[in-house]
């Protein structure tokens, strides 16, 4: 079993919220990835040496699952061979072990470009989950402050009401709700002023 079978199965569609491992007793055990990078997480999984992953989702419902012993591909002890009746030759044993070399140093420098492609692209998924959080954020607060809006017209719809019962004029009724709501205009319009200056500043 190694890291990077273990990886490639990790990152298949769709998403994954939860990893549950079944070792050899029957024994389970979860694994919350969180904002751990699948690299950290593969490797991990692979000195616990389960004999079941089960990737699942949000709600607990099985996505899929492997035995590592049986569906991962190993790594194999990859290499070129000499032929006996070259091994006697020792320019056919330089060559060869100057291949293995180059064999090996390229094998290590794909695992290594795939596993910091892998790193980058978690990173942007952690980047669009943060940004969609914001967004629900500010989308939350614009309502609040509409409803909060909506709550001071009321009372001073109320208000006037009462004036209105009062006694005072409709001029001076009017001219109160005006202000009332130039007021609250303006006192939006200065915060949103201060929070992009903020933003400016950062």
């Amino acid at each position: 079993m190694n890291a990077g079978a273990i990886r490639a199965f990790l990152i298949q569609q769709p998403p994954l919220t939860s990893i549950r491992l079944t070792d050899s007793n029957g024994d389970t055990s979860i694994i919350e990835p969180g904002k751990r990078s699948k690299a950290k997480i593969a490797e991990t999984i692979a000195a616990m040496q389960p004999d079941l992953i089960e990737c699942l989702d949000k709600q607990g419902t099985l996505l899929r699952a492997t035995r590592p012993e049986s569906t991962l591909p190993a790594r194999a002890a990859t290499g070129l061979t000499l032929p006996e009746e070259l091994k006697a030759d020792p320019y056919a044993l330089m060559l060869t072990h100057f291949a293995n070399l180059v064999h090996r140093a390229y094998e290590h420098a794909t695992d290594i470009a795939f596993a910091k492609l892998v790193e980058l692209v978690e990173r942007m998924d952690q980047r669009s989950e943060s940004i969609e959080q914001r967004l629900e954020r500010a989308e939350a607060g614009m309502r609040r402050e509409q409803r909060e809006r909506l709550d001071d017209m009321w009372d001073r719809v109320a208000e006037a009401a009462e004036r209105a019962e009062a006694g005072e004029t409709k001029d001076q009724i009017l001219n109160g709700l005006v202000q009332g709501v130039l007021g609250g205009q303006a006192a939006a319009g200065s915060k949103a002023n201060g929070s992009n200056g903020k933003g400016q500043r950062q």
